[in-house]
């Protein structure tokens, strides 16, 4: 295993000895710090990865939101450790140099691999106070019992499934780790909102403005990083009165899926983000570990029809006995099966759906 790359709290950068390629996008990223030039690039997951350029006050900003909403401000922390194995390439590993640059934390970063090792933290505690995963990561994590080396665990980059969701619940509450879900994108400098494992409502950060489009389509509005009327492709239920005055924790929304994946069979929509959560435990019982999605597709009877997506080589007998399982959904129910031999991933986890 390649020994970690580490930015102290005072900003010194400690190359490992064995100082490879994998550190060069770390210390790229230090670079654009000192030379005020930060800049990320979309995953690629729903379209050709798209560049955006940010001012250092909007990284600044993120940071700090950040930190206030954690509990992790210098005010209330002498000292925050951190952690990350999420490649430099991406927004969330960028903001955890930059994030920690801005703060003074102390950043420990294991060589991106969907199996890191985690070092020991060098705190009085042997924990890491704040780190950042991707549902992937996170599932090493968990099996090699290494969450107890976190006190606060990130995750982002790609939805949870609910079987996923609950295990990493349940190994958290033995490993007296707080895990949480974050929601955001490159355009606004990664989270702006988070929720505690086990709970659908997500809480937007300080500074973060929320409200929706006659649509449902989430809008976000958070000046101090330069984002202004944002309106999203999420489609979201908010849990408050947005023309009421209201605390900024009492701003939490439910996601319901994204607008552009919405399948309109017959005149009815469904999300299916939200077909996946719904059918995530049947399934299960059935596809025997195979991965798959819902998407849908053209019909000349009802528009579009929902399709169920499965990794693997066609399977006759197990297309028959999924929509047999799902024929209880009734009108949400998957009128065909599809197969793929193999699912194309992003670096974070997101399958490329096609």
């Amino acid at each position: 295993m390649s020994r970690p790359w580490r930015i102290a709290a005072q900003g010194r950068v400690h190359p490992p000895s064995d100082h490879g390629t994998w550190t060069s996008e770390f210390d790229a990223a230090v670079d654009q710090w000192h030379r005020a030039i930060p800049w990320a690039s979309t995953s690629g997951s729903t379209g050709t990865p798209v560049e955006h350029r940010f001012t250092m006050e909007a990284v600044q900003a993120s940071a700090a939101s950040t930190a206030d909403h954690f509990g992790l401000d210098q005010a209330r922390c002498k000292e925050v450790m951190a952690w990350s194995a999420l490649p430099a390439a991406g927004t969330g590993g960028r903001m955890m140099v930059w994030r920690s640059l801005a703060l003074g934390w102390d950043l420990t970063v294991t060589q991106p691999s969907l199996t890191p090792q985690v070092p020991v933290a060098p705190s009085s505690s042997g924990r890491y106070h704040f780190a950042a995963a991707t549902p992937l990561q996170a599932e090493h994590l968990m099996a090699s019992d290494q969450l107890s080396r976190f006190a606060i665990l990130l995750l982002g980059g790609a939805p949870l499934s609910p079987g996923l969701e609950a295990a990493l619940q349940e190994a958290a509450g033995r490993s007296d780790c707080r895990i949480f879900h974050g929601f955001g994108m490159t355009e606004t400098l990664t989270h702006i909102a988070t929720r505690p494992l086990g709970t659908e409502a997500y809480t937007a950060l300080p500074g973060v403005q929320i409200g929706t489009t006659e649509t449902g389509a989430l809008v976000l509005n958070v000046p101090q990083r330069g984002v202004h009327g944002l309106v999203t492709a999420d489609a979201v239920k908010l849990h408050f009165d947005p023309l009421a005055a209201q605390d900024e924790s009492a701003r939490q929304f439910s996601w319901l899926g994204r607008l552009d994946d919405v399948i309109n069979s017959a005149g009815l929509k469904f999300h299916p983000a939200a077909l996946e959560r719904e059918w995530s435990s049947p399934l299960d019982r059935v596809v025997n570990g195979r991965k798959w999605y819902v998407t849908g597709r053209p019909d000349d009877s009802l528009g579009a029809r929902v399709t169920l997506v499965v990794e693997g080589k066609p399977d006759p007998d197990l297309a028959s006995n999924i929509l047999d399982t799902l024929n209880v959904a009734g009108n949400a129910r998957p009128r065909s099966v599809e197969f793929r031999a193999t699912f194309q991933e992003t670096a974070s986890g997101k399958v490329r759906r096609t």
